[in-house]
């Protein structure tokens, strides 16, 4: 009789796949230079202007190295091989 059994899963792949994602239009007073502003985000109301706080790339995520995938490297001997 086959067996089930329960295992835990922490990293998995995903293919690369486009997203849809709904952002809004908020007009706020800027935190830091109190100026009437209008910005377009996906996350929560912004507190600053783009001029006081600009949009960053999203940060890549820093792969510990004993998780790394080893990459082929070339060595030289530093002898001559003449044939």
């Amino acid at each position: 009789m086959p067996s089930s059994k329960i295992i835990e899963v922490r990293e998995y792949t995903v293919r690369a796949h486009k997203r849809e994602i709904h952002t809004r239009t908020f007009n706020f007073v800027c935190k830091q230079c109190e100026q009437s502003t209008q910005r377009e985000t996906f996350g929560p109301r912004p507190l600053y202007c783009e001029r006081c706080r600009p949009s960053q790339p999203p940060k890549k995520t820093v792969v510990p190295l004993h998780k790394r995938k080893p990459r082929a490297t070339t060595y030289d001997s530093g002898k001559g091989i003449a044939g």
